[in-house]
């Protein structure tokens, strides 16, 4: 597969793999990177999200990873925002690490080799047991990915969204296709990793109260992207891109997800149909099954803390051709 595209088509610069300038004026600024990954047949993959809210001075981190019968999780949501070191290009022009943290027993950290290209994400730590014979007990996880950009970032820009945007700062975001070498070990036991997936980098105003679907869908032909936002009095936003492999990238004009909950089994959250057109005509259609999921605890982060339904579902595409895919559901829902 060819590495040659243009970083910069939809407006994103490479000084954007690094930290951004933050506004003191609002308490819910969140700069956050997120990886999500899975294999061919769905047995091993995973999610980690970094993030900062340094006006609350506090760091959330959360590791997720599936081996095939196990979800095993590190969640952390007050780590202090003073620990992180936040780096960029030194004097001598050596790229140093987006992020990193280092303490009690918890390290992380993003290593771009080079900008919006290809990276290191490293993570050791010790994770509880959501599910199986080991349920409830904590063993040691380590994470070593090299990430590969398959695909430009892609922006549409800070938008129009008055809470989502800051007078005199850059506030933006971007995802991008991956696909990464490395491994992951569980309690002594070392899985080799060849993996798909998506990487997210946002930064600004980030209010947690609305709901989203987040869809993406990673394989050897082509890899596609497909958000719903519902932002309280604003009509739903959608947005995302289809990328024939080989081919340009092109935004998608309309996205429409058929979803149905089960709000009483977080492991088998969501089933549905989608239905995608892209700027040119092309159409995506499909069915959604889940292969396994979990539960992200955000209660924390609404301007009044409570719980959502808020999960990450590993599931299993077919399309309309017949032709089958892992992929990525994300869906964070009011609960009554």
């Amino acid at each position: 597969m060819s590495s040659e595209f243009d970083v910069t088509q939809f407006g994103i610069e490479l000084d954007d793999e690094f930290h951004h300038p933050f506004s003191d004026d609002h308490p819910d600024w969140n700069e956050s990177y997120f990886f999500d990954w899975y294999d061919a047949s769905g047995s091993n993959a995973g999610h980690c999200r970094v993030g900062w809210h340094p006006v609350q001075q506090r760091i959330l981190f959360w590791l997720y990873l599936y081996n095939g019968s196990e979800w095993l999780v590190i969640e952390e949501y007050r780590l202090p925002f003073s620990a992180l070191q936040l780096g960029g290009e030194d004097n001598s022009g050596a790229v140093k690490n987006a992020f990193s943290y280092d303490g009690w027993g918890l390290a992380f950290k993003y290593q771009p080799h080079q900008p919006l290209r290809t990276g290191q994400l490293s993570v050791s730590g010790f994770a509880r047991v959501l599910c199986g014979q080991r349920q409830g007990m904590i063993k040691p996880v380590e994470l070593e990915l090299t990430i590969s950009a398959i695909g430009p970032p892609y922006s549409r820009g800070s938008g129009a969204v008055d809470s989502h945007s800051a007078d005199n700062f850059s506030t933006d975001r971007y995802e991008q296709p991956t696909q990464s070498q490395g491994w992951m070990i569980v309690d002594g036991e070392k899985t080799e990793l060849t993996v798909r997936g998506e990487r997210d980098h946002s930064w600004g105003p980030r209010p947690w109260d609305m709901g989203w679907q987040f869809f993406v869908v990673n394989n050897e032909r082509f890899s596609l992207l497909a958000t719903q936002v519902q932002i309280p009095e604003w009509p739903l936003i959608t947005m995302g891109y289809y990328h024939g492999h080989g081919e340009a990238m092109e935004q998608l004009a309309e996205t429409e997800l058929i979803l149905h909950f089960d709000s009483t089994n977080a492991t088998q959250a969501v089933s549905g149909t989608f239905s995608l057109l892209c700027e040119s005509g092309r159409k995506i259609l499909g069915s959604i099954e889940t292969i396994s999921g979990a539960e992200i605890d955000i209660t924390h982060t609404f301007s009044t803390p409570h719980r959502s339904e808020y999960r990450r579902s590993l599931i299993r595409c077919t399309f309309d051709d017949g032709s089958q895919s892992i992929g990525w559901l994300e869906c964070n829902r009011e609960t009554k």
